[in-house]
């Protein structure tokens, strides 16, 4: 049996070395904070449950516009980049499809996450793979690391361990249970895809992904993550996530054609929080960033962007709640001030979405309505809700919610 061993004192635990752990644990450990990252993989980026685009600088700075100093972070070493696109191309139910100019970087999350973990470490932050945070205790955390348990103490915890997060619950902040705020991603790396490399495809139909959509980002010449998002409570009963994957793999009538040669390398699979921001993200001595924080876009369920942004915001608020005396309150205010209004938007036009979702009928409608276009879809995609937005808003409540 294990045994609890001798305690260990820091000013910061950081459980979860995603990006948002990552950035958080590197700007606490710069500040001199004694911090200790731990994540539960034997490998840090592995494996990796994403599709791996980033937005470009020049689209951020549109996506976020009040974030700031975007340029210290969206400038991934060239090394992490397999491919550059600049466009997407929306495909909806009917035959219908838009396509629009959106540049970015896909990444190899593997070797990202292990340089933004090994930033952290150069900062001063102590890594600690192969580490599972099984439980709060007041004074920090109860550790298990290569069978051994141990306690951990520490001034502040961070929740940085992803969807549905164990230290945010335990920390008492207020976590969503609903089934309509968690979707799941199932995703297949594969080979011999017939693409276009400069154009991620996003895919929507109740037949291939209830709730969400189905995508195809180009990793190169002919490789792809190629995966589909569902959201329980718009699934068919009796059906699972891989049923939808065979189903747009093998019958979408675009999509299989692209898709017939194509071979798998790895699978991954992953929960992507899409209820928006908890709506308290700290506590006395605990805060949660990232997915833990329910910190993503919710209308397409991006979490690196704002993992990044709120990453270095939450160690730079616990320095100063550390070394200044500031209250974990500050992380919260100043996060919400830089990406709060985003956020906020895209939860908005995730629920305009999901009134289409529920039915392709629905949405055919909504395209003979005129409501979906070029325009309409760019500010979906940069979250932007302006009057002909809200205008939208109020017709799709009208005729759709009945």
């Amino acid at each position: 049996m294990s045994q609890v061993e001798e305690e260990r004192d820091y000013d910061v635990i950081v459980v979860g070395a995603g990006p948002a752990g990552s950035l958080t644990a590197r700007e606490a450990a710069s500040r001199g904070l004694r911090v200790l990252l731990i994540d539960r993989s034997l490998e840090i980026g592995v494996p990796d449950k994403c599709g791996e685009f980033i937005p470009s600088l020049e689209e951020m700075r549109r996506l976020a516009p009040k974030a700031e100093d975007l340029e210290a972070l969206f400038d991934p070493p060239g090394w992490c980049i397999l491919n550059r696109t600049s466009r997407v191309r929306f495909s909806f139910p009917g035959g219908f499809e838009v396509s629009i100019p959106f540049k970015g970087v896909v990444v190899e999350r593997k070797l990202y996450d292990k340089y933004l973990a090994v930033e952290a470490a150069r900062a001063g932050a102590e890594l600690m793979p192969n580490a599972k945070a099984i439980a709060l205790t007041g004074r920090g955390i109860l550790l298990k690391h290569s069978g051994r348990i141990s306690e951990v103490s520490a001034k502040v915890v961070v929740a940085a361990d992803g969807a549905y997060s164990l230290m945010a619950r335990r920390g008492g902040l207020p976590v969503p249970r609903d089934p309509y705020d968690y979707a799941v991603g199932y995703q297949h790396e594969m080979v011999d895809v017939d693409q276009d490399p400069s154009t991620i495809e996003m895919y929507f139909g109740e037949h291939y992904a209830p709730g969400t959509y189905a995508w195809i980002i180009p990793k190169g010449r002919d490789i792809a993550n190629v995966g589909v998002g569902a959201r329980t409570p718009y699934m068919k009963a009796g059906l699972g996530i891989r049923d939808y994957f065979d189903r747009f793999v093998k019958q979408h009538p675009e999509a299989s054609e692209r898709l017939r040669k194509a071979k798998s390398t790895a699978v991954k699979v992953g929960f992507i929080p899409v209820s928006g921001p908890l709506k308290r993200t700290y506590g006395d001595d605990i805060l949660a960033v990232g997915d833990a924080a329910g910190q993503t876009i919710p209308s397409v369920g991006g979490g690196i962007p704002p993992a990044l942004i709120c990453g270095r915001i939450a160690g730079w608020a616990i320095a100063q709640h550390l070394l200044e005396g500031q209250t974990l309150r500050l992380y919260e205010e100043e996060w919400r001030r830089q990406l709060g209004e985003t956020l906020e938007n895209s939860l908005r036009i995730r629920k305009m979405v999901d009134l289409l979702l529920s039915s392709d009928r629905r949405f055919n409608l909504a395209v003979k309505m005129g409501l979906v276009n070029e325009e309409t879809v760019m500010k979906v995609v940069l979250c932007h809700i302006d009057a002909k937005m809200k205008l939208i808003e109020g017709t799709l409540l009208r005729v759709l919610k009945r």
